[in-house]
């Protein structure tokens, strides 16, 4: 059957009728499909199932780390014995999943900014819970302008050489992280909202997103989280020391106008420890180096491997992927996993592999309620994620392809249909009813 006519008629529509035999269809090479499936990415990505429904595939004991690239200055040696004071292991290696136990009471908050880091015994991972629809009244959308204020606020304190407190933003990061929908709502605003304005406090909130989600994805434990996401919230704090005719210079910058910009890192960290002092080492190291990349070719001072903070990796990773999504004077946004994509090939060189595969894993989808274009020209809502395909979410069908609107409620597993998939994301202004 066409594929029109299964958008307009519905997936039940091709039982056979007593007395007719349904013709048979050849079915197409599932290889040749857009790349939209993310095909081509090597060993980053597991390559998409068959058509029929994949059982839950149960956790394995741990999965088997890529391997580490050569790198100057980080080479990469097996792992051995290990010694009487081993180092603590890096949070990017892969983590053994962790036992299942009972829902222990919720033990109450204490900072854990200032200071060396201590073991946590949490394992990083959120919960499961179901998505309220986020379309016409997002629930965490207060929590997103509390976090937008809170930057301004910080800024101008900066801008004023005042001391600004971090309790705000630690608190703001515990909730997103110990409210079970809170990040994924909020990964839904981040990458749906669409800004005119370049503010950089909407920018450092989707840094903070992101950077939240990869760090769940590496399964660190809560503390660690609670300080990337502080981390991520102020790691552009340097700007505020940039000439404004340098930040918001819509042409080609000149080579000296680019030196300055790079210098932002160096004045961020000089900005933390003069307001914070030595307990927040970390926290201006991380800033620091945050445009410092995996193979030394980043900046100030071409660091590479375990020689950056890991904070600092995944912030610089998250950086990327906000610049891509988001539209810029000179272009527009790309979808997610486009811009996964493009990060991937071109730029696979300046992270960490195990960072990579996670970001495929937790970046890689449409937002939930974001509209989308399939290839057969139908128009609909995703209205549910897939775990482990994320790009083969469930649609809710709201134009045909003939442009109809559909009236009635109507859905399809894309998993289920191989001729289907999402061709591209439409903005409100592009439906039918508003032409």
């Amino acid at each position: 059957m066409r594929l029109s006519d299964l958008i307009k008629n519905g997936p039940d529509s091709d039982k056979e009728k007593p007395g007719r035999k349904k013709p048979a269809v050849p079915e197409k090479d599932p290889a040749k499909e857009d790349s939209f499936r993310l095909a081509g990415l090597g060993n980053l990505q597991k390559a998409e199932e068959a058509p029929a429904p994949v059982p839950e595939t149960p956790v394995a004991k741990e999965e088997v780390p890529f391997a580490v690239p050569d790198l100057p200055q980080a080479p990469y040696s097996a792992p051995g014995p290990p010694a009487q004071e081993a180092a603590a292991p890096s949070p990017f290696a892969d983590q053994p999943p962790a036992p299942i136990q009972k829902e222990a009471p919720k033990r109450p908050r204490r900072s854990v900014l200032a200071g060396p880091e201590t073991p946590s015994g949490g394992n990083g991972e959120r919960k499961e819970g179901h998505l309220p629809d986020p379309i016409e009244n997002n629930p965490y959308a207060g929590l997103r302008e509390r976090a937008i204020q809170f930057v301004f606020q910080f800024l101008q304190a900066v801008a004023d050489d005042e001391s600004f407190p971090l309790d705000e933003a630690e608190d703001i990061v515990y909730t997103c992280i110990e409210e079970p929908d809170a990040i994924e709502n909020l990964y839904t605003l981040a990458v749906s909202t669409i800004d005119t304005s370049n503010s950089m406090a909407i920018h450092l909130f989707n840094h903070m997103v992101y950077s939240l989600k990869l760090g769940f994805g590496l399964k660190w434990p809560q503390d660690r989280i609670v300080r990337l996401g502080v981390a991520a919230l102020i790691h552009d704090i340097g700007m505020c020391t940039i000439p404004q005719h340098i930040r918001h210079k819509e042409g080609k910058l000149t080579s000296e106008e680019l030196a300055e910009i790079r210098n932002h890192p160096q004045y961020g960290m000089e900005i933390i420890s003069h307001i914070y002092g030595e307990p927040f080492h970390w926290l201006a190291e991380a800033i620091y180096h945050e445009h410092e990349r995996e193979n030394g070719r980043g900046y100030p001072q071409g660091l590479s491997g375990n020689q950056i903070s890991e904070y600092a990796k995944i912030i610089g990773l998250a950086d990327v992927y906000e610049a891509l999504t988001h539209h810029r004077p000179h272009r527009k946004r790309m979808l997610p996993h486009k811009a996964v994509q493009k990060i991937v090939q071109a730029q696979k060189v300046q992270f960490h592999q195990r960072l990579l595969k996670v970001m495929i894993e937790e970046l890689s989808v449409f937002s939930l309620n974001s509209l989308v274009r399939l290839n057969s020209n139908a128009i609909g809502r995703e209205s549910e994620t897939i775990s482990g395909q994320p790009l083969r979410p469930v649609v809710q069908l709201i134009f045909d392809a003939d442009g109809n609107e559909i009236m009635e409620d109507r859905y399809i597993a894309l998993k289920e249909f191989s001729l289907l998939y999402i061709g591209d994301e439409v903005e409100e202004s592009e439906l039918p009813t508003n032409q």
